[in-house]
């Protein structure tokens, strides 16, 4: 059963005639006819008596009228509930990373929201493996990592960028006054660092065992600005994203280590599945996210 058939069946029977019907909707009479030929075999009933060129309906015809009418005004206000943005709910569930959630997603949420005020934001935060499976699963609508690079036929990436990690401490370390900072030696430094399953930190590992080196930290703790205190405080070292220490680089409350020949790249990455249906609240979340971080 189809609208069109529907819409045939609701006109004959208002002029009761396949012929004006057919004229009104710009159909030939043979194909109204087999509309509603085709309407009858798949409701095993008569819907018109025909006599000649006259049509009348019949009583199943009429209490099928009655349905037509209710489904037909049913559709006509849908049509007008998906054509009105004032009727929608702008809704946008975000997948992300806590440190993300404390630096650069702030200020895209506040352009955001500034813009957008109807909007409902939901943040859904997680390791950069359990969002691309939220993803892939369609429980949020897109994410926004920091990762090394992944590829994937079936995601749509649509904001990366190149994020440099490095190793810092407080500005008064005596690591600093040294022209030659070899790795061997820095690993041997007290070092406060995020967990070890944090993309950056598992990044480090990786690099320091394919050269024989590794690090015991003597604090393992979630928080960037806990761990900036710590090494302003008390010494130490750590390993970052630049992002997030980027204002006490800046204020000199922390200090950059230059290790020689090491570096260490993440990406922000915003990406949604290749096969979504792309909503006017991600477009918007995807242009303010490039005029931020582009």
């Amino acid at each position: 059963m189809e609208i069109r058939q529907l819409t045939t069946f609701q006109k004959v029977a208002e002029l009761e005639s396949f012929s004006k019907a057919g004229h009104e909707l710009g159909y030939s009479q043979s194909t109204v006819t087999v509309q509603i030929k085709a309407l009858e075999t798949e409701l095993g009933t008569l819907l018109f008596d025909r006599f000649g060129k006259n049509v009348k309906i019949t009583p199943d015809g009429k209490l099928l009228l009655k349905y037509v009418e209710n489904i037909m005004n049913e559709i006509n206000s849908l049509k007008g509930t998906l054509g009105n943005e004032s009727a929608r709910t702008h809704t946008l569930h975000i997948g992300t990373l806590d440190s993300l959630c404390m630096f650069t997603l702030t200020e895209i949420l506040t352009l955001l929201r500034e813009y957008h005020p109807e909007y409902h934001i939901k943040i859904t935060r997680g390791s950069p493996s359990e969002l691309t499976e939220m993803m892939e699963k369609n429980e949020v609508d897109i994410i926004y990592i920091l990762d090394a690079l992944y590829y994937n036929v079936h995601w749509k990436r649509v904001i990366e960028k190149k994020e440099p990690c490095i190793f810092v401490c407080g500005p008064q370390n005596p690591i600093l006054k040294k022209d030659d900072i070899k790795l061997r030696e820095l690993v041997k430094e007290p070092f406060y660092l995020t967990e070890a399953d944090d993309n950056y930190q598992f990044a480090l590992t990786q690099y320091l065992a394919f050269h024989n080196l590794s690090i015991e930290p003597v604090l393992e703790v979630g928080s960037t600005e806990v761990i900036s205190k710590m090494i302003h405080e008390t010494g130490g070292c750590s390993f970052l994203p630049y992002f997030a220490i980027k204002e006490h680089l800046e204020s000199n409350y922390l200090s950059q280590i230059h290790v020689k020949n090491f570096h260490i790249d993440m990406f922000h990455q915003v990406i949604y599945m290749e096969n979504k249906w792309v909503t006017t609240e991600m477009l918007e979340f995807i242009r303010i996210a490039k005029a931020t971080l582009l």
